[in-house]
């Protein structure tokens, strides 16, 4: 039996058959384990004794060069002998990306995904099994021999859920998926930014699903037809109701609807669902009417120096109201609390100076229409004096509707004279003030005419 104790013989009493090519991957690794046995002193038979597992053919055939080993079968190899495991394990893996040949080389060759293109979890499904492939495509054992030495838990199971598009559960199982494929720790951040967009995104889907259940209950309440759906008619008509109007065929509830409003005739798109809940306002009309403010203080101004002082003062003492854009025409109305200054403000030489100012602060084309609103039981009444009244009474200036009782008219008759006495010589903010008291009684104070008449 003297032959076991042979330097270089094997188990069976023969040499080793040389490494058919030690300088390949594979070779390189062949040769590291022979150099261990040897530096070891230990001949095949001891060496698989040690192991406990391997037999001594296996381990035979691994230090062969001639086949690439199970990862497991290297590693106790390596430590029968005493070697750097570590070592032996990172020249396992690269015979194991040789072993894939020109495979190996197109997946290594393969573009990194993009990761801050992520949207959604199929796509970090996706950008993972994209960040495996560029990474040389490693077994999902070799990932969970990784994942575990860097102190992570990585499953091969899961490894290959997540390589097949399913989303890592957790930051922790992410990172675990980054370390197997030898992912930078400066690179991981960028992943961790996907995973928590597309987490986001599955949460507001869900949310989603939940609202559109939510507005087809409510349709089915709403509905006028047996198939559980509103009509065009009844769409056109809840519209109108809450201020707008269609610009296009109604299609769906939930659905979006180009409309006009009817206060500005601003042009946008809502959905019917939105009117019924009542979520649907312009968002033009406070624009408007702020435009037509600044206009206005822009205009009291007298930055052309046209206007006379007299007409100025007029100006000053009245107070501009929410205007009002519909078909290309603008009405402004303003108030005036005298009829000294009404007479003035009729004449309407004023006109093209305000529309200048309203130019330069409202960017659609207009035709302006200047609406003087005052006394109504004082004057004669205009052509158009019910939409006169409305618009008072949108502005708080009339809580009912029109008196014309002689005592009525004998008591707006008293209350125009103290506003004359109480607005003069004060400025238009101090007129707003005043008009805003007197209005304070029931069908004091009433439109009366269209100043472009």
């Amino acid at each position: 039996m003297h032959w076991l104790l042979m330097e270089g013989n094997d188990a069976v009493g023969r040499p080793e058959k040389p490494i058919p090519d030690p300088v390949s991957p594979l070779g390189r690794l062949a040769v590291s384990l022979r150099n261990g046995r040897r530096g070891a002193g230990l001949s095949y038979v001891q060496l698989s004794e040690r192991t406990r597992s391997v037999s001594p053919g296996t381990l035979q055939r691994a230090a062969s060069g001639t086949a690439l080993p199970k990862l497991e079968v290297a590693q106790a190899f390596a430590r029968a002998c005493g070697m750097d495991v570590a070592e032996v394990t990172r020249l396992w893996h690269a015979a194991y990306q040789g072993s894939l040949g020109g495979r190996a080389a197109s997946r290594t060759n393969a573009p990194e995904p993009r990761p801050d293109l992520v949207k959604d979890l199929p796509d970090l499904g996706v950008a993972l099994e994209k960040l495996r492939q560029a990474k040389g495509a490693p077994s999902f054992r070799m990932m969970q021999y990784r994942a575990r030495n860097a102190g992570k838990e990585l499953s091969r199971s899961t490894a290959y859920r997540i390589s097949r598009g399913a989303t890592p559960t957790s930051t922790d199982c992410l990172e675990a998926f980054l370390v197997a494929c030898e992912v930078p720790p400066r690179e991981r951040t960028v992943w961790f930014d996907a995973w928590l967009r597309a987490q986001r995104q599955a949460v507001r889907a869900h949310q989603d699903a939940d609202g559109r259940e939510e507005v087809r209950q409510i349709e089915s309440v709403v509905a006028d037809t047996s198939r559980g759906q509103v009509s065009q008619e009844t769409a056109v008509r809840m519209l109108r109701k809450a201020g707008f109007n269609a610009r296009e065929r109604y299609r769906q509830f939930d659905a979006p609807w180009t409309v006009e409003c009817m206060q500005c005739a601003a042009t946008f798109r809502i959905r019917l669902s939105d009117v019924v809940l009542v979520r649907a306002t312009c968002p033009d009309c406070p624009k408007l009417t702020e435009h037509v403010r600044e206009a206005w203080a822009e205009f009291l101004t007298n930055p052309s120096g046209l206007l006379s002082r007299q007409l100025m003062r007029a100006l000053r003492a009245a107070t501009v109201l929410p205007a009002r854009l519909q078909r290309d025409h603008l009405d402004v109305p303003v108030f005036v609390a005298d009829r000294t200054t009404l007479r003035t403000l009729q004449s309407g030489t004023w006109h093209p100076a305000l529309e200048d100012a309203l130019r330069r602060h409202i960017r659609r084309s207009f035709i302006l229409d200047v609406l003087l609103v005052h006394d109504y039981d004082t004057m004669p009444a205009p052509r158009n004096g019910h939409r006169h009244r409305r618009l008072a009474k949108a502005a708080g200036l009339v809580d009912s509707p029109p008196d014309t009782t002689p005592a009525a008219q004998e008591q707006g008759q008293v209350k125009s004279s103290a506003r004359n006495q109480s607005a003069s010589g004060r400025e238009a903010a101090t007129a707003s003030r005043a008009a805003r008291t007197a209005a304070g009684s029931p069908g004091s104070w009433k439109p009366t005419s269209n100043s472009g008449a």
